[in-house]
C-alpha cells in the first residue's frame, strides 16, 4: 500500500465520515486514559500525531522513559532473533546480506547500526559470549557497546596475547554496563595499545595475518567510496615499498626540464594514484607476466642476528672471525618506515619482493657497503639513506625516496664521494644548499648544516 499524499491526506481529513470515525474513536480513547495507563495514551496520541498539549509535562516525560524502554527491548528482541538465525544457519531472503536485509525492512537503520545488530547476533550464537549474552538480554549493556566489544575481540585477538586479551574483554564487559558508546570506545582503543602480542612469533605473524582486512563503503552523495583497511608489518613494508617511489611529485616540465607547474597533488592523492598505478599495471599486463620489478624493501638486521642466524645453519663450520659471543641480537629486522618484521617475514619476503639487507654493527651504524666513484653508488646510497632516513635539514620530514644525495663538499673542490661526505637532501633544500653555497657536518649520528 502507497503512503498517502498531502492533497489525499487534507480531502481524508476533511471528510465528514473520518471526523465521525476519528471523534468515535477519540471518546473511547479519553475513557481508557481515565481509567488505564496515562503514559500508554501519550503514547498513542504521538503515534497517531494528536496535540499533546493536554498532556502533563510529567506524564510526557514518564511516557518518553517508557519509549525508550521499548526501543531497547526491541532492539534485545532483533538481536536474539539474528543470533537464532545464525545458530540455525539460516541466510537472509534474496540473497542479502543480514545487513541489508535488516536494513531493508528498517529505513532508519544506518550501515553501521545494522552491521551492529548481526555481528552482535552472530558473536551471541557462540557460547564463549554467554556473559555478554546475558547482560544485553537484561539490557544491562547496549547493543551499540556490545558491538564494540565483539569488534575489539575480531581485531585485536588474533595478534594478542591470550591472558591480556582476557583481562581486556573482562574489563570491557564489566565497563560497558555503565560507560557510555564514546567512553568504551576510548576504553577500547586503550586495551588494543595495551595488549601484547603472543610470545610465540610464527603464531603472532600467523595471526597478523588472519587480521589482514581490506573494506570500502558505500559511495557518499558525490560517488565517492571509502577505503579502509589493515595490514601486517609484512604486507605494510611491500605496500609501502611499491607506492613510495610512485608518490614522489611530478611537477609539469618542459623539454629543456624547467618546472612549469608544481604537482598540487597532496601526499594522499599521490599516495591512492601510485597505488591505483600499481593496480592497473597489473591488470594490464599478459597473465604472469609483471610490468614492474618486484617491490624493494630495505630491511635492517643487527650483526648479532645475522651471526646467530650463520651459528644455528652452519655450527662448528662457521669460520674463527664470524665467531662472536654475548648477544644472540633481537631477531628481528625492521624497514626504514619503521615496520618491525619477524624472522620468519623477513624469510618470506626475501622470496616475495626484493630483500636489500643491510647489516648494522653493534653501535646500530650501517657497515662499510661501498667503494668512492664520481657519484654516489647505490651500495652508498643505501648506506646514507640507513643513516639519515629523511631529508636532513633541520625540521624537514621528506622520505628519503624523494630526496638526492648532496655532496657536502662538491666534487669540484676536491670533495670525495664516499658516505661520509653525502647527505639526503629533498629537491626544495637541495636548491637551497647550492644556492646558499652551505657546508654541513657528517657524523655517524647524522647531519648538521650550518645556516
Amino acid at each position: 500500500m502507497r503512503p498517502l499524499t498531502e492533497a489525499e491526506w487534507r480531502e481524508m481529513v476533511d471528510d465528514p465520515a473520518w471526523i465521525e470515525a476519528t471523534s468515535e474513536q477519540a471518546v473511547a480513547h479519553d475513557d481508557t486514559c481515565a481509567d488505564g495507563d496515562r503514559h500508554e495514551a501519550v503514547a498513542v496520541d504521538a503515534l497517531v500525531g494528536f496535540d499533546l498539549d493536554r498532556h502533563a509535562s510529567a506524564d510526557l516525560t514518564a511516557a518518553a522513559e517508557r519509549v525508550a524502554r521499548q526501543r531497547r527491548n526491541h532492539e534485545v528482541m532483533l538481536v536474539n532473533i539474528v543470533s537464532e538465525l545464525v545458530a540455525r544457519g539460516v541466510d537472509a531472503p534474496d540473497g542479502l546480506s543480514r545487513a541489508d536485509w535488516l536494513r531493508s525492512h528498517d529505513a532508519s537503520l544506518t550501515a553501521g547500526q545494522a552491521k551492529s545488530f548481526v555481528a552482535v547476533g552472530a558473536a551471541l550464537a557462540d557460547p564463549r559470549w554467554s556473559r555478554l549474552r546475558l547482560l544485553v538480554a537484561t539490557q544491562q549493556v547496549t547493543v551499540g557497546n556490545a558491538a564494540q566489544i565483539v569488534d575489539f575481540d575480531a581485531r585485536t585477538a588474533p595478534v594478542a596475547d591470550p591472558d591480556d586479551m582476557a583481562t581486556a574483554l573482562a574489563d570491557l564487559t564489566d565497563q560497558a554496563r555503565q560507560l557510555r558508546p564514546e567512553e568504551l570506545s576510548r576504553l577500547v582503543r586503550h586495551h588494543t595499545e595495551q595488549v601484547r602480542p603472543p610470545p610465540d612469533e610464527d603464531a603472532l605473524d600467523r595471526g597478523r595475518r588472519d587480521a589482514r582486512g581490506l573494506w570500502f563503503t558505500q559511495p557518499n552523495a558525490t560517488g565517492m567510496v571509502g577505503l579502509r583497511g589493515m595490514l601486517d608489518p609484512e604486507g605494510a613494508a611491500i605496500l609501502k615499498s611499491a607506492i613510495d617511489p610512485l608518490s614522489v611529485p611530478r611537477p609539469e616540465k618542459d623539454e629543456h626540464g624547467r618546472t612549469l607547474q608544481q604537482d598540487e597533488r597532496t601526499p594522499a592523492r599521490r599516495r591512492l594514484d601510485a597505488l591505483l598505478e600499481i593496480v592497473q599495471r597489473g591488470v594490464a599486463s599478459a597473465a604472469g607476466v609483471p610490468t614492474t620489478d618486484k617491490a624493494k624493501v630495505v630491511v635492517l638486521i643487527d650483526l648479532d642476528t645475522m651471526l646467530s642466524d650463520l651459528r644455528d645453519s652452519v655450527g662448528d663450520d662457521l669460520p674463527k672471525p664470524f665467531r662472536r659471543t654475548g648477544s644472540r641480537g633481537s631477531g628481528s629486522g625492521s624497514t626504514l618506515s619503521g615496520d618491525v618484521l619477524s624472522p620468519g617475514a623477513v624469510r618470506r619476503m626475501a622470496c616475495d619482493a626484493e630483500i636489500i639487507p643491510v647489516v648494522l654493527g653493534g653501535d646500530s651504524q650501517p657497515l662499510d657497503v661501498g667503494r668512492s666513484e664520481r657519484l654516489h653508488t647505490r651500495a652508498q646510497r643505501l648506506a646514507i639513506t640507513v643513516r639519515d632516513r629523511e631529508c636532513t635539514w633541520a625540521g624537514c620530514t621528506v622520505p628519503a625516496s624523494w630526496c638526492d644525495v648532496h655532496h657536502t663538499i662538491h666534487w669540484s673542490r676536491g670533495g670525495h664521494t664516499s658516505v661520509d661526505s653525502g647527505a639526503l637532501l629533498c629537491r626544495k633544500h637541495h636548491t637551497e644548499v647550492h644556492d646558499r653555497d652551505l657546508e654541513a657536518t657528517v657524523t655517524d649520528r647524522g647531519v648538521t648544516w650550518h645556516t
